[in-house]
């Protein structure tokens, strides 16, 4: 089964965000076996073996959760920070796990909206809308559940997995009610997700990963970290509604779907670039940040996020010696 989809990779001498999923593909079609086959929770109960592997083995991973931990959580001693990792990783597998049977169709969860009437309006008027997410919760499942809106859903990603892997979560998650944009990057990218916009359809991207397209530094959990600016050129090129949007797991068979109130982006920030838009960009982090702190163990990025680790990650124990 896939741990993440942040496995880091060495570039300049840095190590950055690859985009290329982790577990093998073995390993993904026996998790998807197991929930087609025998539920959730038969998957859960071999989670907590492949959680407690990724934590002992997965050394870049482990101390990207470790710092993420103690900038939300505080720091801790190191006997305490396995525990901590482990959870972590745990819950980003049940993550994943929820996704695959809640879109197989397998399971039926709760989903409590939050600020649904604000799409319906715009939807209504036949206007397209932006959606800006995180790797925070399952926002898969969100993207799913905004099929029964009546319009199209896009989601964009990033297109760099091998392609049977691809075809392994494609053939798994055929029933989506969503569709996937690829973008690498590259402007000529952006000319099928400017169109989806305009056509009155649903966009909903991800704002808390950069993978070499405009981006700006901004203060973010004590730290400065880079986000994309991508998302609000995108509403500024089109004039559509930004939302910012989470969609995070409450408890067993229950998320919880929620947004902020839409923004508009002056069309004259496209002349200003990056530092146009870099104001909105911090109130994303910022309301990112507070998400975060809410639900700690939620948030998925496991690679070097910050120029910096936080102070509590150099201590020793497993972080130091299991690895």
């Amino acid at each position: 089964m896939t741990t993440t989809a942040e496995d880091p990779a060495s570039t300049g001498g840095s190590l950055k965000w690859s985009g290329r999923s982790r577990g093998g593909y073995w390993g993904n079609w026996f998790f998807i076996q197991l929930v087609r086959r025998f539920g959730l929770r038969w998957a859960y109960a071999w989670l907590v073996v492949v959680a407690a592997y990724f934590t002992l083995t997965n050394r870049v991973a482990y101390r990207s959760s470790a710092d993420f931990l103690d900038r939300v959580l505080g720091t801790c001693s190191w006997w305490r920070r396995p525990w901590r990792v482990y959870r972590h990783f745990f819950s980003f597998g049940v993550t994943l796990l929820d996704r695959l049977a809640v879109i197989s169709g397998k399971v039926a969860m709760e989903c409590q909206f939050d600020g649904e009437p604000q799409f319906v309006e715009q939807l209504g008027k036949g206007k397209g809308i932006i959606l800006v997410g995180a790797h925070l919760g399952s926002w898969e499942i969100g993207g799913h559940l905004l099929g029964r809106l009546g319009a199209p859903v896009n989601v964009v990603v990033l297109d760099k997995d091998e392609a049977r892997l691809k075809r392994l979560y494609h053939d798994a998650l055929d029933t989506r009610s969503f569709r996937f944009l690829t973008t690498d990057g590259h402007p000529l990218r952006s000319i099928p997700i400017a169109a989806a916009v305009r056509r009155g359809e649903i966009v909903a991207l991800l704002g808390d990963r950069t993978f070499g397209g405009a981006d700006c530094a901004v203060p973010f959990l004590g730290g400065s970290a880079r986000f994309p600016t991508g998302p609000f050129l995108l509403a500024a090129a089109t004039g559509a509604p930004l939302f910012q949007v989470f969609a995070v797991r409450e408890r067993w068979g229950r998320y919880r779907f929620f947004t902020y109130p839409a923004e508009y982006v002056e069309r004259a920030a496209l002349r200003g670039g990056v530092a146009a838009v870099a104001p909105l960009v911090a109130r994303y982090a910022d309301r990112l940040a507070a998400v975060a702190r809410a639900y700690p163990y939620q948030w998925h990025n496991y690679f070097p996020f910050w120029e910096t680790p936080s102070a509590g990650t150099g201590g020793q124990g497993l972080a130091g010696s299991a690895h």
